[in-house]
């Protein structure tokens, strides 16, 4: 990420020159800056146990700053950035933070160390001095998915929101698990984002190796439910023994480099360009605001008093009418939120009903069909209904987010048009009643998506096994098959309802968050530039209430800053172009 590092170092250097200007100090520019330099690409690694995680992550990072173990390693989630020296800080649950050495890491982050996380870490952090975590990559080590520990497999499902790009780490052998497989079906949704890597390529002849890999390949497609998948076979051991032991030729067999090449173009394009555009349209921006207030402080103050305040009293009653349209604009961003939200509950209520009387019909046809040859009925019934409801919620939540996210999308389109348009009258207004000319400008902003939002579906308990104890030696089998098809024909029901509420709630959650983000986001936007005109009218009334000398020394400060903010504006426009036509 080179081009990253080089255009990022670039713009912190603009940003930090233009708060020195005396005009632009104040929280804006800071804010941008350490926007900037706190940007992390949330690199999240997955994979069963025993696929050889730890060893990728440390040839990723050129030493072997993780253990390596024979029995389950990770306990809780790891976190690797970027340090000036190696530190290791693990956070507790209850809020308290120690700092240990490399060799008491394996206390905290092993079964064998920590068992069942019995010692309470929420996550541990390592700091390390690596070229790979200079570039603003967190690498972020989970526990293994199917592992014989069940609250390590829920860990990293729910690590998963967090998830910039993952890397998902199979082995040639053995092929995909059943606990991987269900795992790949729950991430659907985040398939774009997630990198496949075949590891242990060195255990097996060439010919063997393809056919691992056109099995892998083909029973992702099947799980994903895509064609689109891309599979990077590499040798995580001899990656990390090229880069600990200088053997180059070994790296270039571990094919690694390929892997994070793309890994590299992938985490530039996603994140890095955004984050930059978005940095220095902020910076624009404020440029754009001091100017208007540079520009209105020159001008309001060759006025004479009278003239001036009478200008002012004109900018005040426009402004009246403008605040009045930000106030429309906000009932229409709630109407059409509550519109959204409306949408919502009318497809999960249709998809309920649907769902309901599609599963009860399939439930009753499969019941009778393996009734007459399964060995263990209730445990059959249980993972097929189990495995029909995990499908259909899958599909329904996937399909639901596209549409919200593009509803979202539409609505945050119309509401910046509206706000940005509010904020371009402000200016223009400005500039027409002091009598001076402003160039317009919109900041870009990025619709933050649904991304963040996270539904698992639960595996509980339906209660046919203790309907099954307790009628089995009671009752005949006809009987017994009767009351069992009832039950489960009632926890259909009752597990649509209850996933359906659970959907309901964290939807409506992350709709009301985004909306209030609307909100803050761009209202705070008029609120500023409206400050900064009132503050320079102010310091313009001031100046005629001072000597002549003082007004005209005044005056010829803001010639000077005007200029020297101007052409930092030029070369922030000219960076802008870099960034845009940049390769990564």
């Amino acid at each position: 990420m080179g081009t990253y590092r080089e255009l990022q170092e670039a713009l912190e250097r603009q940003l930090q020159q233009l708060a020195q200007l005396p005009e632009l100090k104040g929280p804006n520019l800071q804010r941008l800056i350490e926007k900037l330099r706190s940007n992390r690409f949330n690199l999240v690694v997955l994979g069963a146990f025993k696929r050889g995680k730890s060893t990728l992550i440390n040839a990723l990072l050129g030493e072997a700053v993780l253990p390596a173990a024979i029995v389950p390693l990770t306990s809780v989630v790891t976190i690797l950035g970027y340090g000036d020296r190696l530190s290791i800080q693990v956070h507790f649950q209850n809020g308290e933070t120690r700092e240990i050495g490399k060799e008491e890491l394996v206390n905290y982050i092993t079964e064998r160390g920590n068992p069942q996380n019995r010692k309470g870490v929420r996550e541990v952090e390592i700091a390390y001095p690596s070229d790979y975590l200079k570039d603003g990559v967190r690498i972020i080590d989970t526990p293994g998915v199917g592992s014989v520990y069940t609250h390590n497999t829920d860990v990293a499902y729910n690590y998963l929101p967090q998830v910039d790009a993952a890397i998902f780490v199979v082995t040639v052998d053995p092929p995909l698990s059943a606990a991987e497989q269900e795992f790949l079906q729950d991430i659907r949704e985040y398939v774009h984002k997630v990198f496949f890597v075949l590891n242990k390529i060195d255990y097996v002849e060439a010919a063997e190796r393809q056919e691992a890999l056109d099995f892998t390949v083909q029973v992702l497609q099947t799980n994903l439910a895509t064609d689109r998948i891309m599979i990077f076979p590499i040798s995580a051991k001899l990656a990390i023994d090229s880069k600990t032991n200088g053997h180059p030729e070994y790296l270039e067999a571990s094919r690694l480099p390929e892997f994070e090449d793309h890994l590299r173009q992938f985490l530039y394009k996603e994140k890095g360009r955004v984050l930059l555009i978005s940095c220095l349209s902020g910076a624009l921006k404020t440029i754009t605001d001091s100017t208007l207030g540079l520009k209105v402080e020159r001008q309001a103050s060759g006025l004479p008093l009278k003239e001036l305040e009478e200008k002012i009293a004109r900018f005040d009653l426009e402004l009246q009418g403008l605040e009045k349209e930000r106030e429309m604009s906000l009932l229409l961003l709630d109407g059409r939120v509550k519109g959204v939200i409306t949408e919502l509950d009318a497809d999960l209520g249709a998809f309920r009903k649907e769902t309901t009387a599609r599963l009860r019909r399939e439930v009753e046809a499969t019941f009778h069909q393996k009734s007459r040859a399964a060995l263990d009925l209730r445990k059959e019934m249980e993972d097929y209904l189990f495995a029909a409801l995990r499908d259909v919620f899958t599909t329904w939540r996937r399909q639901e987010i596209e549409k919200l996210s593009q509803a979202l999308a539409d609505t945050h389109q119309d509401f910046a048009g509206r706000i940005n348009a509010i904020l371009e009258r402000l200016t223009q207004l400005t500039a027409r009643i002091f009598d001076f000319s402003l160039r317009g400008f919109a900041v870009e902003e990025a619709f933050t998506e649904l991304r963040h939002f996270w539904f698992r579906f639960k595996e509980e308990p339906v209660g046919l096994e203790i309907l099954q104890m307790t009628v089995t030696s009671l009752l005949p089998r006809a009987l017994t098959k009767g009351l069992l098809l009832k039950k489960l024909l009632e926890n259909v029901t009752e597990l649509v309802d209850k996933h359906c509420g659970r959907l309901r709630y964290d939807f409506h959650q992350r709709l009301q968050e985004i909306a209030r983000d609307f909100r803050q986001t761009w209202i705070s936007k008029i609120d500023d530039t409206t400050q900064s005109i009132r503050q320079a009218l102010e310091r313009a009334r001031a100046q005629k209430q001072s000597s002549a000398q003082s007004a005209a020394a005044r005056a010829g400060q803001l010639d000077q800053s005007l200029d020297a903010i101007l052409k930092a504006e030029s070369q922030l426009l000219a960076l802008k172009q870099r960034i845009e036509t940049a390769a990564p």
